[in-house]
């Protein structure tokens, strides 16, 4: 009796371990054709995310940097907070 439910407790644990792994797998593909689709938007300069960055407005700094660079949100972040340190050491 124990063994059959050890047994019934495994295959469930793998079918469910198999589900996860094919939606993890088709999500992963998915964001591998969005990532090829995106192209940079060179128009947007850093004087515009400077500009973002002066009027108050880091979000708008972060979106902007992400839409140009196509990078993710940590390293968007990242380098935006960089633009304002280098702001701010150049302020009197």
């Amino acid at each position: 009796m124990r063994q059959d439910v050890t047994s019934i407790l495994i295959g469930l644990l793998l079918f469910v371990a198999g589900y996860l792994l094919g939606r993890f797998g088709a999500r992963m593909a998915s964001t591998r054709r969005s990532r090829r689709a995106w192209k940079p938007n060179e128009a947007i300069s850093d004087a515009e995310i400077e500009a973002e960055i002066r009027a108050g407005r880091q979000i708008d700094a972060i979106k902007l940097y992400r839409r140009r660079d196509g990078s993710g949100l940590k390293e968007a972040k990242q380098a935006v907070d960089a633009m304002i340190a280098r702001i701010k050491a150049g302020s009197p």
